[in-house]
């Protein structure tokens, strides 16, 4: 696929991933600290059990100002440079982080008040010795949910979808229980069953089988409980929604994505993976069993372009980002989880797939997004970014400081 080449002004050099071959880690383990989301989880919310201790969050978030919206019309924001002693600090810092929590690879952006922003890298590619870019590749794991999430409100503000529209009837000849609704596949409140269970034998021994995503749901088993009665991370809830996208828009997904997302906010590093013009960074299994689910892939340029652009308002008109941004009792609205940063309360989503992790999260009241990317052992995205010590300052602490969000000429 062909874009418009994207601009990069002022930003510092960053790398993508190597790739590990770790199998999918299970949502409530995914770090030392729970404090986000996996991308291969089981059921966490089952009666009478708490939800994970990162869910348990109050929501706060201004209302966005109100823009003018058509679908497909977002435009990127370019970021200006952080002064050349913050940005070196920063880059120490992301040096630190990669050894302490012995990670092959990492990769940060940050954009901050007053329209400044910084990224850089440390680690080499899977050779060992390549220095890659900040539009190098990353897989974002379950951070793909909220593209996925977007697409979905863009058609119902269109008409062509509502919350409350039953997937089974929409989803004719799919396996799909009655009465569960687009809303609450978004919420993973719909009692379908994950994915990673089932065809974990075929991941791990066949990994060059191409699954379908009828396949994938076929093989899904009996459901958790009925729909909407409780909470629970479910892959396969996004799977769906992609076929739903497909079957609303007559188009291929990554078509559609492309169409609306990616191409408009000229998000060049970002895509599905194995389409034509993708890198290679996962086995044909579980980059097809995990589809809409979990199979993008993005620098962190990219991701903290997206970022901005979903949570300023430049994606979804204004209701239907409240509506996203809903949280409930569960602490998940549609795409999009409640997170704890450093002791402050963001919003965004995490992902962590085959030795891959991402984060993206806003902190709206300090007004500062922050996309990770890394590979190397499993540990805690959010652990990492508010890890300081005497005389070193943390990611974090770098990326509140005045003197970052103020343009240095």
């Amino acid at each position: 696929m062909t874009r418009h080449s994207r601009l990069a002004v002022g930003w510092a050099l960053a790398l993508a991933a190597a790739l590990l071959l770790n199998l999918a880690i299970a949502r409530q383990t995914t770090a030392p600290v729970v404090t986000v989301a996996a991308a291969v989880p089981t059921p966490v919310a089952i009666p009478g059990v708490a939800p994970d201790p990162f869910e348990a969050l109050p929501h706060s978030r201004p209302t966005p100002e109100p823009v003018d919206w058509v679908a497909g019309s977002a435009r990127p924001r370019q970021l200006l440079p952080v002064s050349a002693t913050e940005a070196a600090s920063l880059q120490a810092a992301v040096d630190r982080m990669r050894t302490q929590f012995h990670l092959s690879s990492l990769a940060v952006a940050i954009s901050a008040p007053g329209g400044v922003g910084w990224s850089g890298a440390s680690g080499t590619a899977r050779d060992g010795i390549t220095r890659l870019t900040a539009q190098s590749p990353f897989v974002i794991a379950s951070v793909t949910k909220t593209f996925v999430a977007a697409l979905v409100l863009q058609l119902i503000e269109e008409g062509q979808l509502t919350l409350d529209t039953e997937v089974a009837q929409l989803l004719t000849g799919v396996k799909v229980p009655a009465g569960v609704t687009v809303e609450q596949l978004l919420r993973h409140t719909s009692g379908i069953a994950d994915l990673v269970r089932p065809l974990r034998p075929v991941l791990n021994d066949d990994t060059e089988h191409r699954f379908t995503p009828a396949e994938v749901i076929a093989a899904v088993g009996p459901v958790w409980w009925a729909p909407g009665a409780h909470w629970g991370y479910s892959n396969t809830n996004y799977v769906l929604l992609g076929m739903v996208v497909e079957r609303v828009t007559g188009r291929p997904f990554a078509d559609v994505l492309e169409e609306r997302l990616l191409g408009p906010l000229l998000l060049d590093g970002t895509g599905m993976l194995e389409t034509p013009g993708a890198p290679w960074m996962m086995p044909p299994a579980w980059t097809s069993a995990f589809w809409t689910s979990g199979s993008m892939y993005a620098s962190a340029d990219d991701l903290l372009r997206w970022g901005d652009a979903l949570y300023d308002g430049d994606v979804l008109p204004a209701a239907s980002l409240e509506r996203m941004l809903s949280f409930g009792g569960y602490r998940y609205g549609l795409g999009t989880e409640e997170l704890s940063l450093g002791g402050r309360i963001g919003y965004g989503h995490s992902g962590l797939l085959r030795g891959f992790t991402s984060l993206l999260v806003r902190l709206p009241n300090e007004g500062v997004t922050v996309a990770l990317l890394s590979t190397g052992p499993r540990y805690d995205p959010a652990e990492l970014l508010a890890t300081g010590s005497p005389g070193q300052p943390s990611i974090l602490d770098l990326a509140l400081l005045p003197s970052v969000t103020a343009l240095v000429p």
